[in-house]
């Protein structure tokens, strides 16, 4: 289950997206009626915690080093001109200048 959230996480934090909330729960059933009620209560109160927590953080989310290195790595890339029409959309936003998206 670890595995499964780290690799959904990657992959929105390839997509751009800033911070990807992970939620994890063993049920060891394949429908909501046979889960155990002292399970379904964990369930509710993680999920009530990490509710709280994003609502806490709203609009607070800064970019990670890792994702400003990356950011950099493929404004590297985009330069030089790999994709055509990604390269564009680079140019069109600015990105592959001074400007960055983290910066509104």
């Amino acid at each position: 289950m670890k595995s499964t959230n780290k690799d959904m996480a990657d992959s929105t934090f390839f997509w751009g997206v800033a911070k990807t909330y992970k939620l994890g729960v063993a049920v060891f059933a394949v429908s909501w009626d046979s889960i155990s009620e002292k399970i379904k209560g964990k369930i509710d109160k993680k999920t009530t915690n990490l509710a709280s927590e994003i609502k806490r953080n709203y609009g607070k989310i800064k970019p990670t080093l890792k994702t400003k290195a990356f950011f950099s790595v493929m404004r590297i890339v985009q330069r030089k001109g790999w994709n055509e029409a990604d390269r564009v959309y680079w140019q069109e936003k600015g990105w592959t200048g001074n400007i960055r998206p983290w910066n509104k």
